[in-house]
């Protein structure tokens, strides 16, 4: 869980580490999307999905 109620997903300032947690009761719904953006990320392509509002850096 998170303090605003929406995960975390997406690269963080520590080079080679993702993020994706804080679904909460939602993990199995939204496991395939967020799989999928990590998987771009991880790759180097642009997610299919636009996952800035879920950027870890929203708490900065």
């Amino acid at each position: 869980m998170t303090p605003d109620g929406t995960p975390v997903i997406g690269k963080t300032r520590i080079r080679g580490l993702y993020l994706n947690t804080g679904h909460g009761t939602l993990a199995w719904t939204m496991s395939s999307g967020s799989a999928r953006i990590i998987g771009n990320l991880v790759s180097g392509r642009t997610p299919e999905i636009d996952a800035r509002d879920l950027a870890i850096a929203r708490y900065d």
